[in-house]
């Protein structure tokens, strides 16, 4: 495949007008004063609670900021359940370079608002030069990005991932087609760099999305609707499309720094089948629902709307995941768009992204998931809601257009009208539904920024080894450095869904005194603590209590009172952390270190045995005994384990992942191909006759 050839450039003058740099500003500014509008809570130093957001990514960018502040990656974390994989899980980012910035030098309450303002900030300069490329000019450019940004990201604001991953789609669509339209490589060797960030920002559906709609668009571009190649021979677009084909599979090269961690975690993890624990149909859109996209006050009035409407007999659903809205305006535009025979979008464009709204919103409600259950990508991710993005930037593409007819048909002041009453409603309008559809709420001060001085915290900081709770906080107490159960994980490892090795149900909390079964498992997996939000039955227990108050880091985020405070009781038996498989005559082992990475165990033994470490077996981690390579073992299907002869002995656990060596190697391979081509196909200065 020879080198992209240029077609020759248009005149730079009629191309680059002072109006253009001027409608850029505009769009900036406006992008960042619409962040100042939907999260002003976040500007002014205070935060977000709901969702997943303390349950689950506020406790991951924790430990993820802890580990960057000593200067290490969180390879393995130590905290959830008996530990996990935490680059592997992917959802964390860790080498995410924006990421990798801003957590290692602001604050963590900083670091997560500067990723959501940032996020939609880029999600709107792409959308702008996206809808700009396929002919928009720059006003209809920017109505076109607001109705992208906020009508489906920001009832998903308490999934991080939706608008991290979402800011680089149109991104990407961006470079594919300005490659198409002029043939320039610079755009050709930007395509891989935005697809191996999507990568690298963690949860994958928006990549897989953004590569099925390049999968689609271009051929088609190439074919069917882009002037550029219209006269070019067969040859020369199969080898345009060859070389955007080519880019796409050296961004998996570049990021596979993070995907092959990950694909080693999928190999061993729920995802595997489906599974109650892994249902793709989970968060799809109930066809009657979609009456919300034009009576967004009747649907709108509560989540039990959506169940009202879901079938019984279909997975779960909720109105975060199945909300579909676009605003009434932009869809009236979209229909004026699509038809308007003097728009600057091509009419063929206009068609291609109908096509695109139609099948996404028709594989949103979940019907084809039969069918696609059986092909490779589909079956690993839920949500068939989330397709919903490809049908908002086609509307928003459709509505820009739209906007534009409008305008051009109105005289001076009737335009300027126009525009501020177009704007003005449709603001309101996408405002008011991301007050009435969410997860996530504002509050003035953050919780995370009690985190130093949670009581909590303090109080485990006085013991010697290491705690770990049983608690109804899902990861949050990880949030103040304990060890939690239950797991809380998108991607886990099996073990913690297998009914054969995960608690049995339901977990022992208000009412519900444990089985011993129970208490025998809390015993095996070294559970220490119960965090209780009310006091539990100490005829019940083998417990005792060892602190009770309030913790503002955890207070807000349970939707508790600061007067209403936490039990913590501590149980008398149990494993902790180390012990010996078999317990006779040896003394207890002694946890000498233990970091989330490297673990030091020192043993007196009077008689041969295996040493348990109630952590999680998985493939990286390592153990010497005594400076020698033990014999590992995993033991009860679960945990570490090593066998060591009588006498003393210092064991010692380190974590090597081999999948982050092997994917650190093809990424370098990838930068490497990469930096070549850049090298030789560089574009030559053009010389433009006088």
């Amino acid at each position: 495949m020879s080198a992209p050839t240029a077609p020759p450039a248009p005149a730079p003058a009629a191309r680059r007008s002072s109006t253009s740099w001027g409608g850029g500003v505009a769009m900036l500014l406006t992008a960042v004063a619409l962040t100042g509008l939907f999260w002003p809570t976040l500007w002014t130093g205070g935060g977000l609670v709901g969702g997943d957001i303390y349950y689950y990514f506020m406790p991951q960018k924790a430990f993820y900021a802890d580990s960057l502040a000593r200067g290490e990656l969180p390879l393995w974390n130590n905290l959830v359940g008996n530990g996990y994989p935490q680059l592997a899980e992917s959802q964390t980012g860790v080498l995410y370079p924006p990421f990798l910035v801003l957590y290692r030098l602001c604050d963590l309450g900083t670091a997560y608002n500067l990723t959501i303002i940032g996020h939609y900030v880029l999600a709107f300069v792409a959308c702008w030069l996206y809808v700009r490329r396929l002919g928009l000019r720059p006003l209809a450019a920017t109505f076109g990005a607001l109705v992208y940004t906020y009508s489906w990201f920001p009832p998903r604001v308490s999934l991080e991932w939706a608008i991290v991953g979402g800011s680089w789609l149109p991104l990407a669509l961006w470079c594919a087609e300005s490659f198409l339209q002029t043939g320039l490589r610079r755009f050709l060797l930007f395509l891989p760099v935005v697809l191996a960030l999507q990568l690298l920002a963690g949860h994958f559906l928006l990549a897989f999305l953004t590569q099925l709609c390049l999968a689609v668009t271009v051929p088609v571009r190439l074919w069917w609707g882009c002037a550029a190649a219209a006269n070019e021979p067969s040859a020369s677009r199969i080898g345009r499309a060859g070389w955007l084909f080519a880019m796409i599979a050296l961004a998996f090269l570049l990021a596979a720094v993070q995907l092959v961690p990950t694909w080693e975690l999928k190999q061993a993890s729920q995802r595997q089948t489906v599974t109650a624990e892994h249902d793709p149909g989970y968060g799809y859109i109930p066809p009657a629902y979609l009456a919300q996209v034009v009576q967004p006050w009747k649907w709108y009035a509560g989540d039990q709307m959506v169940q009202s409407v879901a079938d019984p007999t279909r997975p779960r659903t909720n109105w975060v995941e199945a909300h579909l809205y676009f605003g009434l305006l932009p869809l009236l535009l979209a229909v004026l768009g699509l038809v308007d025979r003097r728009s600057s979008v091509p009419s063929r464009i206009r068609w291609l992204w109908l096509a695109l709204i139609v099948a996404a919103v028709c594989y949103a409600t979940g019907w084809l998931l039969p069918v696609t259950n059986h092909l490779p990508g589909f079956s690993f991710f839920e949500g068939p809601g989330r397709y919903g993005v490809l049908a908002t930037l086609g509307v928003a593409l459709l509505a820009g257009a739209g906007f534009a007819a409008v305008e051009r048909r109105l005289p001076g002041l009737a335009a300027l009208g126009w525009i501020v009453a177009a704007f003005g409603a449709t603001v309101a309008d996408l405002w008011w539904v991301s007050q009435k559809v969410t997860h996530a709420f504002p509050v003035a001060q953050a919780p995370v920024g009690w985190r130093d001085r949670s009581p909590i915290r303090q109080f485990l900081a006085d013991r010697a080894s290491p705690t770990r709770m049983l608690n109804e906080g899902k990861n949050l107490p990880s949030l103040v450095g304990a060890g939690t159960y239950p797991v809380y994980l998108g991607l886990g490892p099996a073990a913690y869904f297998d009914p054969q090795v995960a608690m049995p149900q339901p977990l022992p909390f208000r009412e519900t005194l444990p089985t011993l079964e129970q208490l025998d498992w809390l015993d095996r997996n070294g559970v220490t603590h119960i965090l209780s939000l009310t006091p539990i039955p100490q005829s019940g227990w083998p417990v005792k209590q060892v602190w009770f108050g309030a913790d503002p880091c955890l207070n807000v985020p349970l939707a508790r009172s600061s007067s209403h405070g936490f039990y913590l009781y501590e149980l008398e038996r149990t494993r902790g952390r180390v012990a010996w498989l078999q317990p006779g005559l040896n003394p207890s082992p002694r946890l000498v270190r233990y970091e989330p990475q490297e673990i030091e165990i020192e043993v007196e033994a009077q008689q041969p045995g295996t040493v348990v470490l109630t952590d999680l077996a998985y493939p990286g981690w390592r153990v010497l005994v005594d400076g020698q390579p033990g014999r590992p073992v995993v033991v009860e299907n679960i945990f570490r384990g090593v066998e060591v002869t009588a006498g003393s002995h210092e064991i010692r656990w380190t974590y090597q992942s081999g999948s982050l060596y092997l994917g650190t190697g093809l990424s370098l391979i990838g930068l490497i191909i990469w930096s070549s081509f850049a090298v030789l196909c560089r574009e030559r200065p053009r010389v433009v006759a006088k």
